[in-house]
């Protein structure tokens, strides 16, 4: 993967997901889903959701937001407005290179304080976070992550 290109006011970091109790590969009638990263509108790095455990790492620039002192996480993994930035994993599968995506979850970033990402860049640039990608009716986790479903290390 290409460097990130950085401004004078910007650090690279990665946000690293570890991702556990994935719900199988069969839903809806599907028989081989997948959970992939979503890179601007590609998905990328997919794996079948009976994977006993998969890490996905997103690389990001970051700058500490002036008016509010919060980071703002930018590059091609980085959704949303600055003030709510979000990582996307995606379920679907795969017809040849085409992705056929059905569900997404949304990984919000506003947990994320300056100084966690300043403690981040004083050890190893790694935010990590553990993720459980089964929801309570045992399906692919969907929407907004609650705080139930994911531990952040920071």
């Amino acid at each position: 993967m290409a460097c990130l290109r950085l401004t004078s006011t910007q650090q690279q970091l990665t946000v690293r997901l570890r991702c556990i109790e994935l719900p199988g590969r069969k839903f809806a009638g599907k028989l081989n889903i997948k959970v992939g990263a979503q890179k601007s509108d590609e998905v990328i790095d997919d794996v079948f959701g009976d994977a006993p455990e998969v890490v996905f790492s997103f690389p990001l620039r970051v700058e500490k937001n002036s008016k509010t002192g919060k980071p703002n996480f930018l590059g091609p993994f980085a959704h949303g407005t600055p003030t709510e930035r979000f990582l996307y994993l995606c379920w679907g599968e795969r017809n040849g290179k085409a992705w056929l995506g059905f569900r997404r979850a949304k990984i919000h970033l506003n947990y994320i304080e300056w100084k966690s990402v300043e403690k981040a860049m004083k050890a190893n640039g790694v935010i990590e976070a553990t993720l459980k990608l089964t929801d309570k009716k045992g399906e692919p986790l969907c929407a907004s992550v609650k705080a139930d479903k994911i531990e952040w290390q920071l």
